[in-house]
């Protein structure tokens, strides 16, 4: 029987937390230097954050000391622990390795099968490998997760029809404004998420689409890639004014646009304007009395709004389910032989010493 690995896996994401705590995750300011720091507590270690999960893998290190790593790692305050202690999940050995398999197939996400996720993990491996972070069970069992996203998306189903939020967040901004041929928009922010939805607007042939950032370079980037144009970022809210609907996908602690942005928005334009929220936190801002007119879809409905729709994919969802077990399957055979290479390396060792005639 294959041994288990010494891999540890700690966070939280959307099935184990409310969006309220998630968002208390993401205003944690993380420093460069976060994963050495936790490096110094074990054998390697791997961050993952994404909008709906904040999650780091361990190699060599009890599970115990894993939350006050994973703590420790986000500057958590620790008079605030209680907070978050009950929706953090611990997982070992197989259950760890089988946990990120499922993440990078797309099998944890908020969208089911999106892409977004295989290049996050990717990226989170590669700014490991840059600080030296991961060890070497963990470069092994990310380089098997690539391959189960790599196989998933090329063998099943799975990632058919919407497959990212952006692309979810579109597809309602269609529903609600009947069509965005035509129509003008507005994008706050240039990051991956914002540069899934200005994309996707320009394929469904939206008019005029302004850009909006706090760096200008990035902006600028993504309005030459989309046919767009760009807007000082301190004057989004005239963006905004202008525009039929909005997507929104900032990263920032505090919302990006005000209530009273709303208000006038809607007063210019007699109702019938549509906002995506795709911030965690929120970029925008809630009152008790939201303008009557605007249609404000954020990361929560669309979240549940997709689950909906995950049993017609049952099919897929198990196929994909078997492509992990494979994976897994071959990554114990490999822990196994090297488990017994290093318990015949250590015999070799400790044998005695014959002399020669």
């Amino acid at each position: 029987m294959s041994p288990e690995p010494e891999i540890v896996q700690v966070g939280a994401d959307h099935h184990s937390a409310p969006f309220s705590v998630l968002e208390r995750l993401h205003r944690c300011s993380i420093s460069g230097d976060a994963e050495k720091a936790a490096r110094a507590s074990c054998d390697g270690v791997v961050a993952l954050v994404t909008c709906h999960r904040h999650e780091i893998y361990l190699e060599g290190v009890a599970a115990a000391r894993a939350q006050e790593i994973f703590a420790r790692w986000l500057g958590f305050p620790e008079a605030d622990l209680p907070e978050i202690l009950p929706h953090l999940r611990v997982r070992t050995g197989a259950a760890a390795a089988r946990h990120l398999m499922r993440v990078v197939a797309g099998l944890e996400s908020a969208v089911l099968g999106e892409d977004q996720v295989l290049a996050q993990a990717r990226e989170a491996y590669r700014r490991a490998c840059q600080a030296g972070s991961a060890g070497p069970l963990l470069h092994r069992l990310f380089h098997a997760a690539f391959r189960v996203g790599r196989r998933v998306r090329g063998e099943t189903g799975l990632c058919t029809g919407v497959r990212s939020l952006a692309g979810a967040g579109i597809a309602h901004l269609e529903e609600t404004l009947h069509g965005v041929e035509g129509r003008s928009f507005a994008v706050l922010g240039a990051g991956e998420m914002a540069s899934l939805a200005a994309r996707r607007l320009r394929e469904r042939g939206a008019g005029r689409l302004v850009i909006a950032s706090r760096t200008r370079e990035r902006a600028d980037a993504l309005a030459a890639g989309v046919d767009g144009e760009t807007c000082e970022w301190a004057w989004r809210h005239g963006a905004l004014w202008q525009a039929d609907g909005a997507v929104c996908a900032v990263s920032s602690e505090r919302p990006v646009v005000e209530i009273d942005w709303l208000r006038e928005w809607v007063g210019r334009h007699g109702a019938g304007v549509a906002i995506v929220d795709l911030g965690v936190p929120a970029n925008v801002e809630r009152s008790d009395e939201m303008p009557a007119g605007l249609v404000l879809v954020d990361m929560a409905a669309l979240s549940s709004e997709l689950r909906e729709a995950d049993d017609l994919r049952q099919a897929a969802i198990a196929e994909a389910g078997a492509i992990v077990e494979d994976e897994l399957s071959e990554l114990l055979r490999w822990l196994h032989m090297r488990h017994e290479y290093r318990e015949a390396a250590r015999c070799v060792r400790g044998a005695p010493v014959v002399s020669r005639p």
